[in-house]
């Protein structure tokens, strides 16, 4: 009972499907296979299996050639009614039709008669097979030049000859290969296709010489057979006998075949006048011998005419014969043989290649041997170059005249160096020979080199060990290109490329250069005024000179100096720059100098992912120049902000910078704040210290002045001026100066006081240092107006400094007068208080006999 109720479910979801409206068709301008230009009227991928009406296509789109996709929709048979909901006008303006994958079974005959002037038809991943064509399917298509037909299911059943054929206006094909396919002779009819493509798919095929034999009246001039790992090694000798208006053919079997195999396959080609043999990628997954190029098994390939040979990555390991002299080698203008694994070869074969074929223009030979294979082989290309018709004959008496050595104490010295000249033919315009390790240039060499070549526009020497140390200047006044990438520079010359004036790009990645001793001023551009491309990145530069550039002010395009060291913009006034690449350097800030170096250079976009770029505030305002001139840099979104974890570009918008912005002044405030403490913490510190320690200040300066005058006493003299010099206060002049003074000097001896030996205008500080040094004592008079003067504090201080430093604490005597406790005297006598000489004045006059024997005992005392 449920199994019926769920087929009715099913099939009315089914019918609901189907009345659902599905989104209107979009146009978009398009150009379709043939080269009509015009619109694409865009209904794939909506799960149509009728054609919307095309009465609802705007009027404008109606006047120009049209490109109808139908492709990913379920379409499941295609018949002459299948274009009725599109009006006659539209129909046609029909120029292509996609139905790629469409789960189509059948298509009547005349189907796409409707559409008049069709020229290009997609019926690709439709699942097709022989049954779903009948006979006139593709009939009266009389427009009709592009079938694409691939990646349908004609394995087992094969093609529908018959209905193919009938679209004899067909040029270009693209149909599946499979095993057992073959081309019957119903295929003839195409006499019109000139190109076919192979879809392979999956299963594995033999070619036969009666494969393709359905096309031999199709003038196919140009054939790939891009059969990657799909054909057995049983390749026929003829394959290409069904080919006969054939001017350039593609091989890559591979897999179970190898490159002797593509080659044995040219037989038919023999004596024909090419313009491409291809035959690259032939290498097989066991390889089971070496692979060499001789005689036998390129006899047909010799034979063949072509400008153009190609035998890239075959897994060749050496050539036995010289192409030279064969009819390939006389008539080819470019030959590839890269990214084989060549180490044996005849050198004089390899001279042939760069010096004697008459129309060999391009000779590609990189990536054949590199450090790896250096070891297996003692016969390299340029191995023996010093015997190789690459030099120059003119110069080996040259050569030969040049060496001289002497045998001195048992040592061998070179009396001059020698020159091997490598001229090449004026025919040859492009060399690659990067990425062969040249075994001898590891040894130091005892000659220069030399490279003659008129013609050559292209050299490229990269990965070769090049001993640059050794080369004389290129002789290529034509070169515009030249790779010596990963190479030894650093012994570079500096007039290495003076001779070659039209050198418009210049590649030097990873070559050790350091611009020092001649290459310091950086002029191995000089006169190169037509360059515009030059790379110097992976150099570990972190400098370049100023006139590096000086020649290449309004030429110079882009500029690559990634991966070096650099801290700062490098290069400046180059007018016309539009590049600047300086990935991954050292660049953190940009300062006002690097600033104005970009500024100078007015059209240039800068590069700059992968430096440590600071988000700091003390940079804030290099950071607020790329925030205005963005445009400037090329990859803001590729470059980190290091302390941000951000990229640059979000950083720099406008409300994350203004938040930054805030910070930054928040934080400017806080250091002022805490700049303007410290400098008010040392200013009140500095003066407390000074008000502390003013004495001692003023003690040293005048001490200083008085040697520089030449007044000052000499230290541990027994030569004194005064016996004593009495310090006191102006309200106690007539005790000091007519009691004490008169006293004292009626007993012989010499007082100093203020008021008789102090001279006005002079610094009373400096006067009173000179007193107490020429006195053999000091006497202070300490009574209660003492203590309340300023100045007799600064007087104690004085004499308490002097008499330490000179090592006269027993020097001081204190007079107290008027009852004066200890705890009231100036606090630096209180400290000294057990070196000095203390004496109370008496209060009574019977007493003063023995106050003046006292005074007397100890001015006495030493």
């Amino acid at each position: 009972m449920w199994i019926p109720l769920l087929f009715c479910s099913l099939n009315l979801i089914w019918r609901v499907s189907d009345c659902i409206t599905p989104e209107p068709c979009l146009f978009s301008p398009h150009t379709d296979g043939c080269g009509n230009h015009g619109w694409m009227w865009r209904c794939g991928h909506r799960n149509l299996s009728v054609i919307p009406n095309g009465q609802h296509i705007p009027p404008e789109y109606k006047r120009t050639s049209l490109t109808l996709d139908l492709s990913e929709n379920r379409f499941t048979a295609i018949s002459s009614d299948t274009f009725n909901t599109i009006g006659f006008v539209l129909r046609l303006r029909i120029t292509s039709l996609s139905l790629r994958g469409n789960p189509i079974q059948s298509i009547g005959n005349f189907s796409f008669q409707p559409l008049q002037i069709l020229c290009e038809l997609d019926l690709s991943s439709c699942r097709l097979h022989m049954t779903s064509f009948e006979i006139n399917s593709l009939a009266n298509l009389n427009y009709l030049k592009i079938l694409c037909l691939h990646d349908n299911s004609f394995r087992g059943s094969g093609y529908p000859d018959v209905a193919i054929s009938k679209a004899r206006k067909t040029e270009n094909l693209t149909i599946d290969v499979f095993d057992g396919f073959q081309f019957g002779s119903s295929f003839q009819n195409l006499t019109k296709m000139s190109i076919i493509k192979f879809f392979t798919g999956r299963s594995k095929f033999h070619l036969t010489n009666s494969t393709f034999r359905g096309l031999i009246k199709s003038p196919i001039i140009n054939l790939e057979m891009i059969f990657r790992y799909r054909v057995y090694g049983d390749v026929s000798e003829d394959i290409f006998c069904s080919f006969p208006f054939l001017k350039g053919v593609h091989i890559q079997f591979g897999g179970m075949c190898d490159i002797s195999v593509a080659l044995k396959s040219l037989k038919c080609l023999q004596g024909r006048t090419m313009d491409l043999i291809a035959a690259n990628g032939n290498e097989p997954m066991i390889a089971k011998k070496a692979l060499f190029l001789d005689n036998e098994n390129c006899k047909y390939l010799f034979n063949i005419c072509s400008k153009r040979v190609e035998l890239s990555a075959n897994r060749i390991v050496g050539i036995y014969y010289n192409l030279l002299n064969t009819v390939m080698g006389q008539c080819m203008e470019y030959f590839d043989i890269s990214s084989n694994r060549i180490v044996y070869i005849n050198t004089w074969y390899m001279a042939d290649f760069l010096t004697r074929y008459p129309n060999l223009q391009v000779f590609n030979y990189s990536s054949n041997n590199d450090n790896s294979n250096c070891e297996g082989s003692s016969q390299y290309p340029f191995q023996q170059l010093a015997a190789s018709r690459m030099i120059d004959t003119e110069n080996i008496s040259q050569y030969a005249s040049n060496i001289f050595v002497s045998n001195n104490a048992r040592k061998t010295h070179l009396k001059k160096r020698g020159i091997i000249t490598f001229k090449m033919s004026e025919k040859l315009t492009v060399l690659q020979v990067s990425k062969n390790h040249v075994k001898l240039f590891t040894f130091p060499s005892l000659f220069d080199f030399a490279i003659i070549a008129k013609n050559l526009k292209e050299l490229y020497l990269d990965h070769i060990n090049l001993p640059f140390k050794y080369m004389l200047p290129i002789q290529a006044p034509s070169l515009e290109i030249i790779d010596i990438s990963y190479n030894d520079c650093r012994e570079i010359k500096a007039d290495l490329f003076m001779y070659t004036l039209k050198l418009r790009i210049f590649l030097a990645s990873y070559t050790n250069l350091s611009y020092a001793g001649s290459l310091k001023n950086g002029t191995y551009f000089r006169g190169l005024n037509n360059l515009c491309i030059a790379d110097l990145s992976r150099n570990l530069l972190t400098y370049m000179p100023a006139k590096m550039f000086v020649d290449q002010k309004h030429s110079l395009l882009t500029i690559s100096l990634d991966f070096n060291l650099f801290s700062t913009i490098p290069v400046s006034n180059l007018k016309n720059l539009k590049r600047l690449y300086l990935r991954q350097n050292k660049i953190s800030f940009f300062s006002r100098n690097a600033i104005e170096k970009v500024l100078s250079m007015e059209n240039a976009i800068v590069f700059i992912e992968g430096n440590p770029i600071s988000c700091e505030c003390t940079h804030i305002w290099s950071l607020k120049w790329m925030k205005e001139n963005q445009d400037r840099f090329g990859d803001l979104n590729k470059t980190f902000c290091i302390n941000k974890k951000m990229w640059l570009s979000m950083f720099l918008r406008q409300k994350v910078f203004e938040k930054f912005e805030l910070e930054c002044q928040s934080d400017a405030w806080l250091i002022g704040t805490l700049i303007a403490l410290a400098l008010l913490m040392i200013v009140l510190l500095t003066s407390a210290a000074f008000k502390r320690y003013r004495v001692h200040v003023d003690y040293v300066i005048l001490r200083l002045r008085s040697r520089w005058k030449g007044v000052m006493h000499v230290s541990n003299s027994d030569e004194f001026r005064f016996d004593a010099f009495v310090s006191y206060t102006e309200e106690d002049y007539q005790l000091a100066c007519i009691t004490f003074y008169k006293a004292l000097t009626s007993l012989g001896f010499k007082i100093s006081v203020p008021d008789k030996d102090f001279l006005p205008g002079i610094s009373k500080s400096e006067q009173l240092l000179q007193c107490i040094d020429q006195s053999r004592k000091v006497v202070i008079i300490v009574t209660k107006s003492f203590l309340e003067n300023g100045w007799n504090s600064y007087a104690v201080q004085m004499v308490v400094t002097h008499a330490f430093h000179n090592q006269r604490e027993r020097s001081i005597i204190v007079v107290i007068k008027d009852d004066i406790s200890i705890a009231r005297l100036p606090r630096d006598l209180k400290y000294i208080w057990w070196s000095i000489v203390s004496i109370r004045w008496p209060d009574r006059n019977e007493n003063l006999n023995k106050f003046w024997d006292e005074i007397v005992a100890a001015l006495r005392t030493d």
